[in-house]
């Protein structure tokens, strides 16, 4: 019997019997019963063996079914049967749309049932239901919580200007949010780290994040800081959540730059300090020791605009989806292009200028966070670089760092570097928090084939649950089964109010994944970072299912998820 199979307490027993009892209905049929399997319902106690009854689309009975009729009967025997996985920070809204991305396949084959868009400050669009006409009509393989971004917003009204908002914008911003949250918009996300987020002040979020608040919605922010003012940041954060009076998620919690690490445990007892007092907020956190930006050498450097040609293969590669020939031809073009531009000593000096500085009202990742903020993650010429962060080069270096850089990229253009650096240990004490869920950061990515060439990239967008699973359950044992399924179900669920899913239970809508435990894997990595995962046997949308015996079927169940019908608070 697998290890994650545990031994009831008398009670529970007790409990298991009668609900067995319970739900043994003589003559009950079923449209279709997943049986034998342990059932770990999300809730965060002990998982049971039992089997599930599913009729239109909801779990209608939970106990032994061995005698009922079924259309269809699924044998999960050895597996873990589970609440459907919610994400909560990701930019699927950026590509969901588009017909080659909809079926959401690197989300669904984990087991992610439903996304959470429109972070970070900024949404695909602010017509909730439009978007969520259009998305149905197309299909979509994924649920979607829709939520409206704040710079979004403030761009519709006022650009990307560097000042604060007058009191006229600001009703207008407020008019947008009203609108949006009448259609059903789950709230409004914030990146007062980044423009245009980063010019606006604080009564200004508070101010439009009160009508949001007047409609029972949330606020998910990307902080002003994740280094080394981050306490500072989550105290701002709080300040702002109990100002206008809702709920707050922080996103993606982490502490980024070498010299910052360690600072994690500040940031998680501030945190718990204000929930010890009733502060509605809470975290998520994707399960890597680095973030962005993560790319490929040339993508590094900073390119004034108006020099071209790179203006000219942004705009042509803008509508490109980064997947295929057409778009290699691009980046080889650029690369061609940078490498020749940094042969002259006029351009390289412009690049170097925007690469080191930026503009003065959006400064460069290297001015925002410093050489310690990158490492260099995988290489095939300069394998003595891999594992490496920049400011230990830079001091070899001798403060030359941009100049080693740039002519390493006519060596070896591809080399992958990774932003955000991280320490295990902060990353490990976040994911330990019982207030910080799972959620990936990643995008809605098209169809691959087995065949398909690697990819270099980050892997959370394809291995962000699996890798939980794999790494922190069953073999570092950090968090177990039952711990790690409620972070990404009825954690996520219970604070958005999300009627109906994250548990499984009678009543509850059938978003239901199959996994067996011992195999559960996350197979993509930064050398390849569009791999599927392996394990997912079975998963259910809205009680159909989409992924049969590790496949995808081609089923899109998914729906866009409106606070006005599926929220209860």
């Amino acid at each position: 019997m697998s290890v994650f199979f545990r031994v009831f307490t008398p009670v529970i027993a007790v409990c298991y019997v009668l609900g067995l009892l319970m739900s043994c209905v003589p003559g009950r049929s079923y449209d279709l019963i997943i049986a034998n399997g342990l059932v770990v319902d999300g809730s965060g106690e002990p998982g049971f063996e039992a089997d599930i009854g599913i009729t239109g689309g909801s779990i209608v009975a939970i106990g032994n079914l061995s005698g009922a009729d079924a259309k269809r009967v699924i044998d999960a025997k050895g597996m873990v049967v589970s609440p459907g996985f919610i994400d909560t920070h990701t930019h699927c809204d950026e590509h969901i749309g588009k017909p080659a991305c909809k079926a959401n396949l690197n989300y669904l084959s984990q087991g992610v049932t439903t996304v959470v868009t429109g972070n970070c400050g900024m949404s695909v669009s602010l017509d909730v239901a439009e978007t969520k006409s259009r998305w149905e009509e197309q299909g979509i393989g994924t649920n979607a919580v829709y939520f409206i971004g704040h710079g979004s917003v403030r761009s519709s009204v006022m650009g990307e200007e560097p000042r604060h908002a007058s009191p006229e914008e600001i009703e207008e911003m407020k008019a947008i949010v009203r609108k949006a949250m009448e259609e059903g918009a789950w709230g409004v996300t914030t990146a007062l780290e980044y423009v245009p987020g980063s010019f606006a002040d604080i009564e200004e979020f508070i101010d439009v994040l009160k009508v949001c608040g007047s409609y029972g919605g949330f606020y998910l922010t990307h902080m002003r800081d994740e280094a080394s003012k981050i306490v500072k940041a989550i105290e701002e954060t709080i300040y702002i959540g109990e100002q206008a009076g809702l709920p707050v998620l922080i996103s993606h919690l982490k502490v980024t730059g070498k010299s910052n690490w360690g600072l994690m445990k500040d940031a998680v007892g501030t945190i718990q300090a204000a929930r010890d007092r009733g502060v509605e907020i809470a975290a998520d956190k994707y399960p890597y020791p680095f973030s962005a930006p993560t790319g490929l050498l040339w993508t590094f450097f900073e390119i004034p605009k108006g020099m071209e040609p790179f203006d000219t293969l942004k705009e042509a590669s803008s509508d490109v989806i980064p997947a295929g020939e057409e778009f290699t031809s691009l980046e080889q073009q650029y690369i061609e292009a940078l490498v020749e531009a940094l042969s002259d000593a006029g351009k390289r000096e412009r690049i170097k200028r925007m690469t080191l500085e930026g503009k003065a009202t959006d400064p460069s990742p290297v001015a925002r966070w410093g050489w310690q903020d990158f490492t260099f993650q995988v290489s095939e010429k300069h394998k003595d670089l891999i594992g490496r962060n920049f400011v230990d080069i830079a001091e070899e270096q001798s403060g030359n760092m941009f100049d080693f850089l740039a002519d390493l990229v006519a060596d070896e253009p591809r080399i992958l570097y990774v932003g955000g650096s991280q320490s295990e240990e902060d990353s490990r004490l976040a994911l330990q928090q019982d207030w910080v869920m799972v959620s990936s950061d990643g995008l809605a990515y098209p169809i691959t084939g087995e065949g398909d060439a690697p990819r270099r990239g980050h892997p959370r967008d394809f291995g962000s649950q699996t890798i939980v699973l794999r790494k922190y359950v069953r073999e570092e044992k950090l968090l177990t089964l039952e711990e790690a399924v409620r972070k990404m179900t009825s954690l996520p669920a219970t604070f958005l109010h999300l009627k109906d899913r994250g548990i499984l239970k009678e009543g509850s809508i059938a978003d239901i994944v199959v996994f067996d435990p011992e195999t559960v894997r996350d197979n993509a990595t930064c050398v390849d970072s569009r791999r599927y995962c392996s394990g997912v046997q079975y998963v259910l949308i809205n009680g159909k299912l989409c992924i049969e015996g590790g496949k995808y079927n081609g089923a899109l169940e998914g729906k866009v998820l409106l606070r006005t019908e599926n929220s209860p608070r």
